[in-house]
């Protein structure tokens, strides 16, 4: 730990917001304040996140009150698989779609939740079946993708399912594919002071380098390794200012050649810098990394420009972002959600570091 930054002391683990923001249908999309909106209805993005935090609770607790939860979101995400291996995303509150197709990251988000379920070792078969089947037809979508930030989440599906028999050689096909389109991309748009996958910096930045860290894991290709680091490095020098992280705002995000936008922060961009610096730290075992990941947890507990929590430990909900003139109090579920997959990062960090007898 650094001269000067005080140990990380984790709230204790509330998801009593999560079972707020879900009904028997699924996870609801937003909340005004803390209270479920029920006008916006549901997305199977938000439900195949919810699913993976889930999944992870019931694997950390072993409290059935997840295992329940775990049923509801896969099957939402069932009632959205399409005869073609797509996903639909949007849901009204009379339980109607209201779109044919979702986005490209809703489908890669949702072949990583499917993915966590296949690999688990604490789920019953049936449940695991039902992924299987779902995957079996999705997988080969992934080579239609066209987008960056949903190559990389499907390149995260794939490094799971590398470590499973039935679809080891098909997702290492897979997986490197996509990884040399991402370092094609690379090489179009970077420059020795852009080094980036496009012109554009825009949400969830920090899931790309992630993505291609795992897959050095999965190939041991030093290339994949290279990218993965320059990129993260060069983001780094972005995001963090004045030792605090400073994510990409929505309103206008960051073109090359242009000025950054600043606001609004997005939880989900410090979620995925939690989970991008975690891999680095652990493949590099550069401290620098760990440190860059305990202080994008920081950003939810008031380490950010308006030195407020986003995290409210009173409802186990998280706020939806900061603004330019402060927090706002909405405590939506990829907000709430992406707060509870970074604290289960960071706990792991930490528990893995205090298990090597270093300090955090």
């Amino acid at each position: 730990m650094k001269k000067g930054m005080k140990r990380l002391v984790l709230p204790s683990l509330n998801t009593k917001h999560l079972f707020r923001m879900t009904d028997s249908t699924g996870i609801l999309q937003h909340a005004k304040f803390s209270v479920p909106n029920y006008k916006e209805g549901y997305t199977t993005d938000d439900n195949a996140r919810a699913l993976i935090v889930a999944l992870r609770l019931f694997e950390k607790t072993g409290d059935k009150a997840y295992l329940d939860l775990v049923y509801r979101y896969m099957a939402f995400l069932y009632n959205s698989y399409t005869d073609d291996g797509y996903f639909r995303n949007f849901m009204n509150y009379s339980r109607v779609f209201i779109d044919e197709k979702g986005t490209e990251d809703c489908f890669a988000r949702s072949l990583i939740a499917l993915s966590y379920v296949y690999s688990s070792d604490v789920l019953d078969s049936s449940i695991k079946e039902l992924s299987y089947v779902m995957l079996k037809r999705s997988l080969r979508n992934v080579l239609e993708l066209k987008h960056p930030i949903s190559m990389a989440y499907a390149i995260i599906a794939l490094s799971m399912l590398h470590d499973i028999k039935e679809f080891s050689n098909e997702a290492k096909m897979y997986l490197e594919v996509l990884s040399e389109k991402l370092l094609n991309l690379y090489r179009k748009h970077s420059d020795e002071n852009w080094k980036w996958f496009s012109d554009k910096l825009t949400y969830a930045n920090a899931i790309i380098p992630y993505a291609l860290f795992r897959a050095f894991a999965v190939t041991e290709k030093e290339k994949y390794l290279k990218v993965a680091k320059e990129s993260l490095d060069f983001l780094t020098t972005i995001l963090f200012e004045n030792g605090i992280l400073r994510v990409i705002g929505n309103r206008g995000w960051y073109e090359k050649g242009k000025e950054r936008s600043y606001f609004d922060e997005q939880p989900i961009d410090a979620c995925d810098c939690v989970l991008a610096y975690t891999e680095a730290y652990k493949i590099t075992e550069d401290k620098e990394y760990k440190e860059k990941a305990l202080k994008a947890f920081r950003w939810f507990l008031g380490e950010n420009v308006h030195k407020q929590p986003l995290y409210d430990e009173k409802t186990g909900g998280c706020r939806d972002g900061i603004e330019e003139d402060g927090i706002n109090q909405n405590q939506g579920a990829e907000s709430t959600i992406c707060y509870l997959l970074a604290r289960l990062y960071i706990e792991d960090l930490i528990k893995s570091e205090e298990k090597n007898k270093e300090v955090v």
